[in-house]
């Protein structure tokens, strides 16, 4: 690495009739310089290898340190992508990623808006975020979709009778094809309006939830238990008696539960989360 910088010389080219004070300023002026070039030489290596991820990581945290608040329109592609230098394909990626999960919603001739009500904080958790972060390749399908009255445990939970009826989808996540996890989630659909299964075919509760309803607390536990028979030892392709991961989260709106998930994890997860 070359580095160039315009001022005074190192001390040994000082003008020795100069006073120590004066040359003692020279010396902190030149190490000064020199420091601001490492440091821009840095900046640029890194954002030479920027990959669509990192540039995904720090818009989040522009929006969640208040750069970009809510309603506000972000810089364009072009002009994101000369600032991290990479390619305005890398920067479309992330932006897109980020519209997929509600976080930033774009229009044709109008640009790329932070929207109302970013949940940044559940964006650190999603499968698909943990899953493309360790550089594999996301999936996700729906397995089942119906409305149907829950257990008295799953109804207590939710505050509801255990006659009353709920939305209750499975589904199954793959990293780059291999089985990741499978969930069972029980939905309050009367606060979920527009939650159909078209739209589930394409998107995960998780990630549509995200964009659509300002969760704004959560209760979560996990534990081990056995895949058991049924859709989870089929999702994961294990036996029934094969251990597995539990983690269960209850997330409400206000005082309103809106969600019960029950997502299990094949033996060998490592749960992580960036808070």
């Amino acid at each position: 690495m070359h580095i160039r910088v315009n001022g005074p010389q190192p001390a040994a080219a000082i003008d020795p009739s100069l006073s120590r004070l004066k040359q003692t300023q020279k010396i902190m002026e030149f190490n000064k310089r020199v420091m601001q070039a490492l440091s821009a030489e840095e900046q640029v290596r890194k954002r030479r290898n920027m990959t669509w991820q990192s540039v995904q990581e720090d818009v989040l945290a522009r929006i969640q340190n208040g750069t970009w608040p809510p309603g506000e329109l972000i810089p364009t592609e072009t002009e994101l992508a000369a600032e991290y230098g990479c390619a305005r394909a890398t920067v479309n990626r992330a932006l897109q990623a980020l519209a997929e999960s509600g976080i930033l919603e774009r229009r044709r001739k109008v640009g790329t808006r932070v929207v109302a009500h970013p949940n940044v904080q559940a964006m650190r958790f999603l499968l698909r975020r943990e899953i493309e972060s360790a550089g594999k390749v996301y999936g996700y399908r729906m397995l089942d979709y119906v409305e149907t009255s829950p257990s008295a445990e799953i109804a207590q939970a939710m505050l509801l009778r255990p006659e009353d009826k709920l939305l209750r989808t499975r589904a199954r996540f793959t990293a780059s094809n291999l089985p990741y996890c499978c969930e069972e989630r029980w939905i309050n659909h009367f606060a979920t309006p527009g939650l159909t299964q078209e739209v589930l075919n394409q998107i995960s509760p998780c990630e549509w939830m995200l964009g659509h309803i300002p969760i704004n607390r959560a209760n979560m536990s996990m534990g081990a238990t056995d895949a058991g028979k049924g859709f989870v030892a089929e999702a994961l392709g294990v036996t029934p008696s094969d251990p597995v991961l539990l983690v269960e989260r209850l997330d409400w709106l206000d005082n309103m539960p809106i969600s019960l998930t029950r997502r299990y994890f094949p033996r060998g997860h490592r749960f992580s989360a960036t808070l």
